[in-house]
Order: structure tokens, then C-alpha cells, then sequence
């Protein structure tokens, strides 16, 4: 997986880059000698000409006093957070979202939330082989990796929708109208007899609810496809543990 860099430009972190574009921003005159850059692994940022070739090799002393970056930009010394979340392997996909279990803070790129969705996938595909081949035991197994996956697959669905600048209460206020609707829609189907025009109500009180859940559903899909947002959002330095 290409390496994703970040540079400093007018008081932001910009990126993720490439290298490659990192080379076209440098020939662009975008990135100079003196920008500061910044990798995942990296502790600090520094400058550009430590990592990059320039025409004019420069001293590799960071500036004494390099211009302040604005406070939506990462912090100069310690591993500064992702303005634009970082591309995933399918194994690195999974192991963050196992390691964010139930963080709703932050931003998860397309290749994160769609890599762990795969992983669900194909666990699921795999749980039931053994369902079908182990009986009991194997309803089991499948129960606990669905009950495990859950969690993990809507706080990654929740940082997706903030990759794109969405609220994740788009897909949090779904399951809470889930209880309402079911109540409306039993009170509904039992206070109607199953003949003639109640049942026509009923039966278009359905139907409106299939095509709003239709609706929301590609609403949702085209979210979660979309590309992130780049650069800072206002999903960057959420400070708390929510649905937000």
C-alpha cells in the first residue's frame, strides 16, 4: 500500500498524497523545501527535504520557527491525528475497527469500512458452512460472530459517514425509529380485519414504508461510497464518545 503523506499549507494539514503527487506539488511549487510533512509512523513533523529530493538540497534542520499551523492542523510534536482518514489494507481494515469496537469519534476511509464489511462477509459465508455442517454447535458460532461484528460494523459505518461530513445519527436515528414504527405498524395490523378496505390501508401503509426504507437505504449506500472529505471537517476533534 503506497505510503499517504500529509504537508502544511497556509495554517492546514492537507492530504493524504501520495508520493508521486507529493512529486507534483514539490515541481509545483506547493511544497517547498522547508514545508512541513508528516507520515503514519512518524513522531513528529518535519521537513520536506528530509524525505523528498528538492534541486537544491537544504539543510535537514527543521526552521526555528516554522509559521503556526491553524488549530484544526495536527500538532507539530506527537503523532498528530488524521485529517483525512488514511487508506487501509484488508488486514489493517479489520484490525482497527476491532480496535475501535465502539468508537463513534473520528473518520474511517472507504477502503477501512469496506475491507471489514468484506471480512464480515466472508466470516458470515463461513459461519454458515459450519452452521449447515455442525447443527446446534454451528448456530452457535454463527450467533457469536454476528453478535461480535455488530458493534464494530456500526461504529466503522458511523466514522465512514464522518469521513464525508455526515452526522452519524443518520444511521443512529434509524434504529431508534425501528421501535415506533413497529409500534405503529402493529397497532395498525391488529386494529384492521384482514378484508376490504382496512386491509388496502394497511396494505398501503406498507408499501410507504418499503419505499422510504428503499429511499433510505440508497441514501445511505451513496454516503458510505462516497469519497471523504479533504482536509479537516468538523468530525476531526470530536472529544467525545457519541453518535455525532
Amino acid at each position: 500500500m503506497a505510503k499517504a503523506w500529509h504537508y502544511a499549507w497556509q495554517g492546514k494539514s492537507e492530504g493524504p498524497v501520495d508520493a508521486p503527487m507529493m512529486g507534483d506539488l514539490i515541481r509545483a511549487g506547493r511544497v517547498r523545501a522547508e514545508t512541513l510533512v508528516w507520515s503514519e509512523g512518524m513522531g513528529e513533523w518535519e521537513r520536506a527535504d528530509q524525505h523528498f529530493p528538492f534541486a537544491k538540497p537544504l539543510s535537514p534542520e527543521p526552521l526555528a520557527g516554522p509559521p503556526p499551523l491553524g488549530n484544526a492542523a495536527p500538532p507539530l510534536h506527537g503523532a498528530p491525528p488524521h485529517h483525512s482518514a488514511p487508506a487501509r489494507s484488508f488486514l489493517e481494515a479489520v484490525q482497527v475497527c476491532f480496535q475501535k469496537y465502539a468508537t463513534f469519534r473520528g473518520r474511517a476511509s472507504r477502503s477501512e469500512y469496506w475491507f471489514f464489511q468484506l471480512f464480515i462477509l466472508l466470516g458470515t459465508l463461513l459461519t454458515s458452512l459450519l452452521e449447515g455442517g455442525m447443527g446446534r454447535d454451528g448456530q452457535v458460532i454463527s450467533g457469536l460472530f454476528s453478535l461480535a461484528t455488530f458493534l464494530p460494523s456500526l461504529s466503522a459505518a458511523v466514522r465512514r459517514l464522518h469521513d464525508t461530513n455526515h452526522s452519524g445519527w443518520w444511521i443512529g436515528a434509524f434504529y431508534l425509529s425501528l421501535i415506533p414504527v413497529s409500534l405503529v405498524v402493529g397497532f395498525i395490523a391488529a386494529s384492521l380485519t384482514p378484508h376490504g378496505s382496512e386491509s388496502a390501508i394497511l396494505g398501503v401503509v406498507t408499501v410507504a414504508l418499503a419505499v422510504l426504507a428503499l429511499a433510505y437505504t440508497i441514501l445511505i449506500l451513496v454516503f458510505l461510497v462516497s469519497r471523504g472529505t479533504p482536509g479537516p471537517n468538523r468530525f476531526d476533534q470530536a472529544a467525545s464518545k457519541r453518535i455525532g
